[in-house]
């Protein structure tokens, strides 16, 4: 896929098909997104890779799932996960970076996945048995996407489930967020 229809192509999936992505695959992600930029190349980062089911739904279970979609009913829920960890709390901020590679990754070999900052994270970490001196930053949720898309430019920026199955996906357009050479110009 050519670089810019994937970064516009991707989006945060919250349905997908109950279909096992391979372990191998996952791998594939990690490898690739291991190339992320991080601040002086610490590189303070790691993955705990979840796709055993029950594991899975202990994961499910400590996400804050954004309202105004909500969250996957049984049967359309992620088939894995990434945990972003750190070990070092002020690196946290660069596993963002990390994290946006994991999901272009995970893209461009068809899978679906959602970011996730809100989370219970005592609760995931004593779930995984992740040491203290850990910091776990994001959860990215995986699996193939049973959902579609429409993106559209609204200055609404409220996500919206439609009644027919699709998302729609409101977008600021460039002019209402791009400055050139100095604010307001």
């Amino acid at each position: 896929m050519e670089a810019d229809a994937l970064l516009k192509t991707r989006r945060s999936v919250r349905r997908y098909r109950q279909e096992p992505i391979p372990e191998g695959t996952l791998r594939e992600v990690v490898d690739v997104a291991r190339y992320a930029p991080s601040g002086g190349n610490a590189q303070h980062w790691e993955i705990v890779l979840v796709n055993d089911p029950d594991i899975c739904e202990q994961v499910y279970e400590t996400l804050a799932w954004l309202p105004s979609v909500g969250e996957p009913p049984d049967g359309k829920r992620p088939t894995a996960y990434f945990v972003v960890i750190s070990d070092k709390d002020p690196y946290v901020a660069d596993c963002a970076s990390i994290v946006n590679y994991l999901l272009l990754a995970a893209h461009a070999r068809g899978i679906g996945s959602c970011w996730f900052g809100s989370v219970r994270r005592a609760e995931l970490a004593e779930h995984l048995r992740i040491p203290r001196e850990h910091v776990i930053a994001f959860v990215v949720a995986l699996g193939y996407p049973d959902e579609q898309f429409e993106v559209t430019n609204r200055s609404d920026d409220t996500q919206v489930r439609c009644a027919h199955g699709v998302t729609r996906v409101p977008k600021r357009p460039l002019k209402s967020m791009l400055h050139a050479n100095k604010f307001g110009g």
